[in-house]
């Protein structure tokens, strides 16, 4: 992405890049800056079918996944929807310009059941919210269990941030 077109468009969502963009959410997460609460997280999680960019576990166990993109929401929507074999729910997560754009097709959302999320410089609050349903793979949620509580290495260097993993903060 190196025309004056891609430019503009990198200057108006408020990021650079993806990378940026889940970063930002990724602080978010681990200040309780979200309607979640206290979190664990990853990044960049690969379950052989797609990588996920950010996967959260709640303090009740609850496995959320999130897909981060600068603009191409329809993109990040089947991603998103992928992530329901697994994750108790899944969002998109924009840029605020952007999210509130998509906003408008929330009927595309919610037929997927999947949410989404602003990214804004004060926080991350969520657009739509995700239907809950049970994962259709309960052994790749075991999975992402595992990856959380280190029984599976999560060191991966494979992608532009590579596989970051963040505990729960004590209480």
């Amino acid at each position: 992405m190196n025309t004056a077109l891609d430019k503009g468009i990198r200057q108006n969502v408020g990021f650079r890049s993806e990378t940026e963009l889940v970063d930002r959410v990724i602080r978010f997460l681990k200040r309780h800056k979200s309607p979640w609460g206290r979190v664990q997280t990853l990044t960049e999680w690969d379950y052989r079918s797609g990588i996920t960019d950010i996967l959260a576990r709640t303090q009740h166990n609850e496995v959320i996944a999130f897909e981060a993109k600068l603009t191409d929401w329809r993109r990040a929507i089947h991603q998103a929807y992928r992530n329901t074999t697994f994750a108790l729910r899944s969002y998109v997560v924009l840029p605020d310009q952007v999210a509130k754009r998509a906003k408008a097709s929330t009927e595309i959302f919610t037929s997927y059941g999947v949410g989404l999320c602003a990214c804004t410089a004060r926080g991350l609050s969520v657009l739509i919210e995700a239907r809950e349903s049970d994962p259709l793979m309960e052994w790749l949620t075991k999975r992402a269990h595992a990856t959380f509580d280190g029984l599976i290495n999560v060191t991966r260097t494979a992608g532009p941030s590579g596989l970051r993993q963040s505990p729960l903060p004590a209480t």
